[in-house]
């Protein structure tokens, strides 16, 4: 692909495509799937798209610093093909740090919807506003969240932390019904089912939205692959009927670098989706690679939980399993990458170190909700196995790698970060302070899932106080909401963190208002940072 950096003012010269011939406009809608940003920097930017319908699948793209594209800085042409789905990335140089632009794509005699984007500042910042997303199920719910924030007016990036899609066909919660029909209608498998699967949520008009108000940095999670995937292997591939686990995996990550704004891998490091992002001097992003590079296989209480000779369950044991020095989710290698960064960051002056963790890191046991147990039905086991009081769903977390989470705790210690924990997964809504032996490590908000089934819906706990009880049994856990459906917004200064909540009031129904449900505040201060004050 060629690309003209020169600058461009006027628009009588921004695409110099301005009138196809009528032979050359498709017939479809070329640009169904909308625009997105990502990768930002203070000097460039990716811009994404994707064309539809055409024999030719070429045009052209520009950036511009105003709204109406008048006022062009970067333009070129591009190419894309049944390759990589014809999906188009481009890179736009030259840019002006913390300066908002504004881009469009045109091709077959029409163009793309505008996009608006940011890139990173340089030197003194004093303020930051980030969206933090996880967990998108398209057939259970509708995207309300994504369109509300789309419509932030102050919003510097989007922080996807993982589960952009989910790689199931038909829905498997018992009296939950789909609200749209997932496609295809079957489990992903093969590139063309992650291709057509991420086609269809790209389709969607509020995640659309979602993508052209600013720039995304993205991570996977497991469900872009398949549950409680790691390096070898997955919960939710079964050999016998899903084939080979590496054609699977190499499919669902080939789909995903196409369709989402993100670099294209490096083929000596194909799964190398790891990043740091530098927000002027106020604070570094530090996102690690938590599925594929590293991760052994989860534990479970089914698998891994062992009996005594006189039948109990052998508890310690079990938890020595979960402290195994051996266990690994992210590796040596990136644990140092990512101590080296904490200490650029500490070093460069800047106040505040964000971690991006696609899981929990906070360390919790389910508590004892055997007395809230359904007299019958397929919950009624799990109620009682809470009785142990041992991680469970979290085993798939940073609880099922306690020694690896020390580590970064050491790093943490060691670079003297003052440190905020940014995750997801769960399909939970958590308020965090996380502590190892000589006291609080750092402070960690993680959102639930933007669209429903929370895990409290789930697990048929909508009637009881599992939240309030998982709060009170475990030190990290000061709130949990176990029916949240939403995302959260991340506004930091120099001197504090502050984090609200946003819930969707119905994500069910086509329509649905939002609100903040709780917000959380938390100082710098001379060793570290405070712990949270709440309101709701």
């Amino acid at each position: 692909m060629t690309m003209d950096r020169r600058r461009v003012v006027g628009s009588g010269l921004a695409l110099g495509v301005a009138a196809l011939a009528p032979e050359a406009r498709a017939r479809e809608p070329v640009f169904r799937h909308g625009v997105a940003s990502g990768e930002p920097a203070p000097d460039r930017m990716l811009l994404w798209t994707r064309v539809t319908g055409l024999d030719q699948p070429t045009g052209r793209w520009r950036i511009a610093t105003d709204p109406g594209l008048r006022d062009v800085v970067g333009q070129g042409a591009f190419a894309t093909g049944a390759e990589r789905d014809f999906t188009v990335k481009v890179e736009a140089s030259g840019l002006k740090p913390a300066t908002d632009y504004w881009y469009q794509f045109e091709a077959g005699g029409q163009r793309s919807p505008i996009g608006r984007t940011r890139t990173l500042p340089v030197g003194r910042t004093d303020h930051l506003d980030i969206a933090l997303a996880c967990c998108a199920m398209y057939g259970m719910a509708y995207f309300h969240a994504y369109r509300a924030i789309a419509e932030r007016r102050n919003l510097d990036a989007v922080l996807f932390i993982g589960d952009y899609i989910y790689e199931y066909g038909a829905s498997t919660y018992p009296g939950l019904a789909a609200v749209r029909q997932v496609d295809p209608p079957r489990d992903t498998v093969t590139l063309d089912d992650y291709r057509r699967r991420l086609a269809q949520a790209r389709a969607d008009a509020d995640l659309q939205a979602a993508h052209q108000r600013a720039p995304w940095i993205c991570a996977w999670d497991d469900h872009e692959i398949a549950n409680d995937d790691w390096m070898h292997g997955a919960q939710h591939h079964d050999p016998a009927k899903d084939g080979d686990w590496e054609a699977r995996k190499a499919a669902a990550v080939r789909a995903y670098y196409e369709w989402m704004p993100i670099r294209d891998p490096d083929p000596a490091d194909p799964y190398g989706i790891q990043r740091s992002v530098a927000f002027g001097d106020l604070a570094t992003l530090i996102v690690p690679e938590t599925r594929l590079k590293a991760r052994e296989a989860q534990l479970t209480l089914a698998k891994d939980l062992d009996r005594l000779p006189d039948g109990r369950p052998d508890l310690d044991g079990f938890r020595r399993k979960i402290a195994d020095p051996a266990r690994r989710m992210v590796g040596q290698q990136q644990i140092d990458w990512l101590a080296g960064e904490m200490k650029a960051s500490v070093a460069a002056g800047k106040p505040w170190v964000l971690l991006g963790s696609a899981t929990v890191m906070a360390d919790y046991v389910y508590p004892d909700m055997s007395r809230w147990a359904p007299a019958s039905g397929p919950m009624k086991g799990f109620f009682e196995l809470t009785k142990l009081e041992l991680p469970m769903l979290n085993l798939d977390g940073w609880s099922g790698y306690a020694a690896e989470r020390q580590r970064i705790y050491d790093a943490i210690r060691a670079s003297g970060a003052r440190t905020v924990v940014l995750s997801g997964d769960s399909h939970m809504a958590f308020v965090n302070e996380l502590h190892d032996d000589r006291g609080r490590v750092a402070v960690e908000v993680s959102t639930s899932t933007l669209t429903g089934p929370s895990l409290g819906v789930v697990l048929e706990m909508k009637d009881t106080p599992f939240g309030q009880r998982l709060a009170e049994r475990n030190r990290d856990v000061l709130w949990c909401d176990p029916l949240a459906v939403g995302f959260v917004l991340v506004h930091l200064t120099r001197e504090a963190v502050e984090t609200s909540f946003v819930a969707v009031a119905d994500s069910r129904a086509p329509t649905s208002s939002t609100f903040v449900q709780r917000r959380a505040r938390a100082v710098a201060e001379r060793d570290g940072v405070s712990a949270w004050t709440q309101s709701s």
